[in-house]
């Protein structure tokens, strides 16, 4: 009787393993395949907004500086090597036109930095206006607009 019971507890555990086995063996494998995105953003411009400063303009003087704050809406921080200066326009035109006004470019070498995410920076390029030396009594106290374009890069 002990044989016919090992003989049958054998067959059983022989037959789990092959159906145990078959179940293995009959779970199919898979791959993915296929592609998936990733999207660089696109570069905000910064906006640069003319800011009242220190009045330091008198008629010859060469070292004025332009005064202004910077916003960047970016993600990340930019460095500002160089700016160019454009139109200039004057708060009183007629009794002093903005020709007595002249601003130099920095053509690299600015080393003007503004953060991440960053509102209404107060900045400012130090002696790059003159105020020429025949400029008119008019003058005093007038307002200069300095349109710049600054150029950099991602810091």
């Amino acid at each position: 009787m002990k044989s016919l019971k090992m003989k049958v507890a054998a067959v059983a555990i022989t037959a789990v393993a092959v159906i145990g086995g078959s179940m293995a063996y009959a779970l199919w494998s898979s791959t993915g395949l296929g592609s998936g995105n990733a999207k660089a953003l696109g570069a905000v411009d910064v906006t640069v907004t003319a800011a009242t400063g220190a009045a330091d303009l008198y008629p010859g003087f060469a070292d004025g500086d332009v005064h202004f704050t910077l916003t960047n809406t970016n993600p990340y921080a930019i460095d500002f090597a160089s700016m160019a200066p454009g139109t200039i326009t004057s708060s009183d035109e007629t009794n002093c036109p903005a020709s007595n006004l002249t601003v130099d470019t920095v053509a690299s070498g600015l080393g003007l930095s503004v953060a991440a995410n960053a509102s209404n920076v107060a900045n400012s390029i130090p002696d790059v206006v003159t105020l020429d030396s025949d400029a008119p009594n008019g003058c005093q106290d007038v307002t200069f607009t300095i349109a710049l374009t600054l150029t950099g890069s991602q810091a």
